[in-house]
């Protein structure tokens, strides 16, 4: 963390890619600071009231035409996305929901899409839900639905590969984004800067440790804070 705070340049070789369009439906955002997976019921009820907003990792069920709601799939859970809403309903809260789409393709996009605008609908979330999925093809139609949508970056950490694994990354994120249009960028701590300089247009969205011990990682996240580029970070249920 305390390398993600010193200045780098990563290669000169490339320019920030400016010219790229988004997708960009309305998200209300009152504050930046959110709860990472609100994964089970207990999670839910326990849920801040004056939260800004929560995470749910989702994964679409076809055969039974649902988001079920769990990390891993070594431990599927029967809790789904409308439990957790209806229990955000029962509390009165208003926080907005970003959905962490495990397996969004090409295959249940239209049929996650018919899901996800019931479940809208029916719990008044308009402009309060965001799709995040690294399948960006299979967030189109979330897009031109109305959506706020982020495109996951592949996973590598821009500290540790060499200029020329550098400039392949920024290739390939900016071919992908030219093809199909997202509202934001989403990915480590540790690649916030380096989406930043690169992809200067998109708002980023991310995730953090938590110590209150830590000096390093509260400078590290008051950074994060007051940075207009960055969107919405994730933080543990109890901090």
């Amino acid at each position: 963390m305390s390398r993600v705070i010193l200045p780098e340049s990563f290669t000169k070789k490339r320019q920030p890619q400016t010219g790229i369009q988004r997708c960009n439906p309305a998200l209300q955002v009152k504050g930046k600071k959110w709860i990472k997976a609100v994964n089970t019921i207990a999670m839910a009820e326990r849920t801040d009231s004056t939260a800004n907003g929560f995470e749910m990792d989702v994964y679409f069920d076809t055969a039974r035409n649902n988001f079920f709601v769990y990390h891993d799939s070594s431990v599927i859970s029967a809790v789904t996305a409308g439990d957790i809403f209806s229990v955000m309903d029962k509390r009165n809260l208003q926080a907005a929901a970003w959905l962490d789409c495990k397996n969004l393709d090409e295959q249940n996009k239209a049929r996650a899409l018919e899901q996800l605008l019931f479940l809208k609908n029916k719990h008044a979330l308009a402009n309060r839900i965001l799709v995040e999925s690294s399948n960006a093809a299979a967030l189109k139609i979330f897009c031109d639905s109305g959506f706020f949508t982020s495109y996951y970056v592949p996973f590598f950490n821009p500290y540790t590969e060499t200029e020329p694994m550098l400039i392949g990354r920024i290739d390939s994120i900016a071919a992908v984004l030219k093809k199909y249009p997202v509202s934001a960028l989403s990915g480590y701590y540790f690649q916030v800067p380096f989406l930043k300089k690169y992809f200067p247009v998109f708002p980023l969205l991310t995730w953090t440790e938590d110590s209150r011990i830590s000096l390093v990682n509260n400078y590290f996240n008051y950074q994060l804070e007051k940075d207009d580029q960055v969107k919405i970070v994730l933080h543990d249920v109890e901090n």
